[in-house]
């Protein structure tokens, strides 16, 4: 090659090596925006996945509340029933079909409460609990005060949550106890 030419053709490569390395600086200009806006977009969407899976987990359990709640009006309107049954069966301990009629219904009543997560609060003989007694009144008894003596009315869970505290009548010291210390 010519002497021009050669000249020429490195003047060609060094100004093509400098527009590559613009074009190339330029394109690193262009390119980092793109990828902080990528990585932007990817961290809202894993966000949003993270939000959307914690409402599924969250509306399962409300749903399973619901399903394992949904029944606590009719158990609490069927509630007096069973008392007025146990009432009767008192009453009528002297007629031996009458009684045994309303056992049987009572025991039927007990059976659909225990199937559907219904249990009686333990009351009597057991130290008064304000979660779950309420005390109608207190009455003198030896022994340690706070117990409770009487069930004036049963009380009730629905599958371990209270829907009904047991009426209870709670002992206290004698007054000649009182008294005397």
């Amino acid at each position: 090659m010519s002497k021009k030419k050669k000249q020429s053709s490195q003047v060609a490569q060094g100004e093509n090596s400098t527009l590559a390395q613009e074009n190339s600086s330029a394109g690193e200009e262009k390119i980092d925006p793109l990828k902080e806006q990528l990585e932007e977009q990817n961290n809202k969407y894993l966000r949003v996945l993270a939000d959307f899976d914690n409402f599924k987990k969250r509306s399962a359990t409300d749903r399973q509340q619901f399903t394992h709640f949904a029944n606590q009006s009719l158990i609490t309107e069927l509630l007096p029933v069973l008392d007025g049954f146990g009432r009767a069966l008192e009453a009528a301990k002297e007629s031996r079909d009458i009684c045994e009629g309303l056992s049987l219904i009572k025991k039927q009543f007990e059976s659909i409460f225990t199937k559907h997560g219904v249990k009686e609060v333990e009351a009597l003989g057991k130290p008064y609990d304000a979660n779950f007694h309420q005390a109608m009144a207190q009455k003198e008894a030896d022994g340690p005060e706070g117990i409770v003596l009487e069930e004036m009315l049963k009380g009730y869970t629905l599958n371990d949550r209270l829907i009904r505290p047991a009426m209870v009548i709670v002992s206290k010291k004698l007054e000649a106890q009182n008294s005397k210390s």
